[in-house]
Order: structure tokens, then C-alpha cells, then sequence
């Protein structure tokens, strides 16, 4: 079934925000008006919205370091983001967190500092969620380079084996942090080695906002539905650098051009002007009202309260009158 249009505008919006808030990062950056650096998800946004975009709120989410894509597609508010990326005592993780964004009323755990450490950790919030009978799902959101982690194949056997409500959902971006995917893996594809535990798989076009949705609304339903895990592979392209500083002389010129021509914030606005959901001058003013929202996060997040020297030792072990 097509999607509504009020439900494709949402996602074009999503998208919109995510990019302009890593843009406004980016321009931070160059400013030297903030110190954290970025790993940007530019060229990922149908991706990382899809996704995310048919959770329900009591679903667990775990995701990556890739940009703030999937996180403004759980919901997190855009101020929340900020105030944590800029260390300040009103994050969400009271700014020791930063780019290890977490949202307890979300449900959305914690981005770990190793890649790959928590495929077990995704496992057992499914295994607990099964055990309670909550109706949860957990989607695990995950990097192709990331499924060659140890730890990537025995939690695929258990979720199997316990038939799990867990979505392994791969977006495949073609690099493995500063060199391509070939240089990693044999195959082009990841999503078949799900097979291998009796896990159904489907790969998809990363670069259509409506594909990456359907495709997941469809993997989260078998997973809610008691059938087990479910594996989708999302075929997309990092269009940004592995991180702020890096000098990137690894990508070629020539993929950046072709993937260029199929960005997914273009592809959905194509869509959207030909059939008439929305007319240029009500994109012109989303665009508008978008920059707006982020610039005034940033200032709000930027005007609130340091972490004293106090907060330091707070919320590291339980305070039993010793240190």
C-alpha cells in the first residue's frame, strides 16, 4: 500500500532536518565554535529516516555514530541533540555522552564506543523483550563494515535460534571507515549471510524514502508478529567523509559524481513537485522553517549550563557515602 501523502512529507522533513542540522555542524566546526567532531551521514538520510521512520516509540532502537539520522527518526528533538553533542548539563546524558546519544524515554540505549559490541546487547534486549511478552521490537541499525565484527554471527545464530523480535537492519554506505567495502568483504552483498541462520533477507534501494520505509515497516511486522528476526540490506552511498578531519583521498571522484545524481533529499522533492503533493514555494518555506528550528536549537543549547566539576563523579557509581 502507497504511503500517504502526510506520511511522505514527514519523511521528506526528517530528511531535511537531518542534513541541515549536520550542515550546521560542519559550519560549527569551521568556525571553531565547537570541538566535537562529526561522522556525517550526508547521502544516508532515506536510509537512517526509512529505518526508523514505522518504530513505535516502546521499540528499542540501537544505532551508530553515522550522523543524527535515525535518532531524529525515533523522535529526539533537535535541542535534546545539541545540548548533548555540546557537552552541557541539561543533555539527555548530561553532556558525557556527546556523540554517544542515548534517550531513555525513546528507548534508545546508548551508541557504544566499539563498533560491533553490542550485536549481543541488541540480542538480549529482544530475548528480554520476548521473555516479558511487551510486544517490543528491537532494530539493530548497523554498518556493512560493522557485520564483520566477531560478535555480528553468533547474535544472528541465537536470534534464530530463539525466533527473537529483532531487525538486523544493514545500511550498506560502500565504505568500511577510509577505504571502500572491497577492500573488506568478498561479496557485495551482506544481507545473504542471514540465510545462513534461516533469517529471511531482502535487499533494497537505500536512495528511495518510500522503499527503505516499506521494507522495514515490512521487517518490523514479522519480527512483532513472533516469526523471529528479519535482515534488510539498504544499498546507499556516504557522500561525507568517515569523519570531520578526514582527508579523504581514498574516494573517487567518479562515484561521488554518480551517487550524487540519485541523492535521496532530491530524489523525494522530485517526487513530491510532480505530484503535485507540495509546490516550490511550500519547499522553499520547509527549507526555511527547518534552518530556522536548528539555528535556534544550537543558541538555545549553547546558552545553557555547564557541567560543574561536582558533576564529574556524579552518576558513576552508586553513592553509598564512598567515593
Amino acid at each position: 500500500m502507497a504511503l500517504s501523502n502526510e506520511k511522505i512529507i514527514e519523511l521528506y522533513r526528517n530528511m531535511l532536518l537531518v542534513r541541515t542540522i549536520e550542515e550546521k555542524h560542519a559550519k560549527l566546526l569551521a568556525e571553531g565554535r565547537i570541538q566535537l567532531m562529526g561522522h556525517f551521514g550526508t547521502g544516508q538520510e532515506a536510509v537512517s529516516i526509512g529505518v526508523t521512520g514505522p518504530l513505535r516509540k516502546e521499540d528499542i532502537l540501537f544505532g551508530t555514530h553515522r550522523g543524527v539520522g535515525e535518532y531524529i527518526g525515533k523522535g529526539m528533538n533537535p535541542k535534546d541533540i545539541w545540548a548533548e553533542y555540546l557537552g552541557k548539563r541539561t543533555g539527555l546524558s548530561k553532556g558525557k555522552g556527546t556523540l554517544h546519544l542515548a534517550d531513555r524515554d525513546l528507548n534508545i540505549p546508548f551508541v557504544v564506543g566499539s563498533l560491533g559490541a553490542d550485536w549481543s546487547i541488541a540480542v538480549g534486549t529482544a530475548l528480554a523483550s520476548k521473555m516479558k511478552k511487551t510486544d517490543q521490537v528491537t532494530l539493530y541499525f548497523v554498518g556493512e563494515g560493522t557485520c564483520n565484527q566477531a560478535d555480528a554471527h553468533p547474535a544472528m545464530n541465537m536470534a534464530a535460534l530463539w525466533k527473537l523480535p529483532i531487525v538486523f537492519a544493514v545500511c550498506t554506505n560502500q565504505f568500511c571507515e577510509m577505504s571502500y567495502m572491497s577492500e573488506h568483504c568478498p561479496t557485495e552483498d551482506i544481507a545473504p549471510r542471514a540465510a545462513g541462520y534461516g533469517i529471511p533477507y531482502e535487499i533494497v534501494d537505500g536512495q528511495d524514502i518510500e522503499t527503505t520505509y516499506k521494507a522495514t515497516e515490512k521487517a518490523i511486522k514479522h519480527a512483532r508478529s513472533g516469526k523471529g528476526p528479519y535482515c534488510v540490506e539498504y544499498k546507499t552511498f556516504r557522500m561525507a567523509l568517515h569523519f570531520s578531519g578526514d582527508p579523504g583521498g581514498y574516494v573517487k571522484p567518479e562515484d561521488l559524481e554518480q551517487w550524487a545524481k540519485r541523492d535521496p533529499i532530491d530524489l523525494c522533492r522530485k517526487k513530491l513537485l510532480e505530484k503535485k503533493i507540495i509546490t516550490p514555494a511550500q519547499d522553499n518555506k520547509l527549507w526555511a522553517e527547518i534552518k530556522e528550528e536548528v539555528d535556534m536549537a544550537v543558541e538555545a543549547a549553547l546558552s545553557d549550563q555547564d557541567p560543574t566539576t561536582e558533576d564529574f563523579i556524579t552518576d558513576i557509581y552508586e553513592q553509598k557515602g564512598v567515593l
